[in-house]
């Protein structure tokens, strides 16, 4: 199983998960400073001049992310390595994220991991979220699923939303820990009460499926309609089936060809087949 990325996910700053739970691959490397290839496209960053922030006002970090939301990489990038090397360990997370979706400089995966391990080491719930990750999915590391259930529950234990989401699947696959069916659908709810849409999701198909569970196709229903409110394509495509169906709900054609054509829009196939094979207008996405 590869685990997907809150979509939302680097939740970091929340812009910033969302660059690392969508995206770029991930190398380990021990060494925290700058890959040669991180320092050339860094080289603008080292150029600006220094500079600290007035007595009395924001912080390097509140200022860094302020730059780095205005994609003024290069302020980003300064005020965030210095906070990161004195020690901050919410800056170290966000210099990770840079690093990880190539922020101002080069994708360096070794570097990301490297700040996301100082980070994680201080116990910062996004640092360690993002490291379970590349454990579990094998990206720059060896894939290690106990080194990954060790960083989501340190981080689930804080009550990160991602992480319990993460550990929650962990349990349902069974993953570097013995399967256990109810501890996942127990997980994923803390998830999914806090507005997790991957765990609203998963949610929904245990209902559906009964496991961990009874089986109950209005709760499935339930479930499938937050996370589709909040964007989530397969939450879409089985909110749609619901209504075409009447399955937890009352049979809407409508609604069906409504949340069948978000998902397609998204580009997922599953929803552009339902529709061609029921007669509607082929959706075209990602153009």
């Amino acid at each position: 199983m590869r685990l997907d990325r809150l979509a939302a996910c680097l939740k970091v700053s929340i812009c910033l998960l969302a660059a690392v739970h969508c995206g770029a691959a991930i190398a380990a490397d021990a060494d925290s400073g700058l890959a040669p290839a991180a320092e050339s496209s860094a080289a603008g960053a080292e150029d600006t001049p220094e500079g600290t922030p007035e007595e009395g006002t924001l912080s390097e970090l509140e200022i860094g992310r302020e730059a780095l939301l205005a994609k003024d990489y290069a302020t980003a990038y300064r005020l965030l390595r210095n906070a990161a090397e004195q020690g901050d360990a919410q800056a170290q997370t966000a210099l990770g994220a840079m690093y990880l979706a190539g922020q101002g400089v080069d994708a360096d995966v070794a570097v990301a991991l490297s700040w996301y391990q100082k980070a994680a080491e201080q116990g910062d719930a996004e640092a360690q979220v993002s490291l379970g990750v590349m454990y579990a999915d094998g990206q720059g590391v060896a894939r290690d699923d106990e080194a990954a259930i060790k960083w989501f529950r340190l981080a689930a234990e804080m009550e990160d939303p991602a992480a319990q989401s993460y550990l929650g699947m962990m349990y349902l696959d069974g993953r570097g820990v013995e399967k256990n069916e109810a501890k996942a659908a127990e997980l994923l709810q803390m998830a999914a009460l806090h507005g997790e849409p991957q765990a609203q999701y998963k949610l929904g198909i245990m209902f559906l499926d009964g496991r961990g569970v009874e089986r109950d196709a209005a709760a499935a229903a339930q479930w499938f309609q937050r996370a589709a409110d909040q964007g989530h394509a397969l939450a879409q495509y089985h909110l749609g089936v619901s209504y075409a169906k009447g399955r937890g709900v009352e049979q809407d054609r409508e609604q069906a060809i409504k949340w069948m054509t978000s998902a397609a829009l998204q580009g997922l196939s599953l929803a552009k087949d339902y529709l061609r094979a029921n007669g509607n207008i082929t959706v075209e996405s990602g153009k």
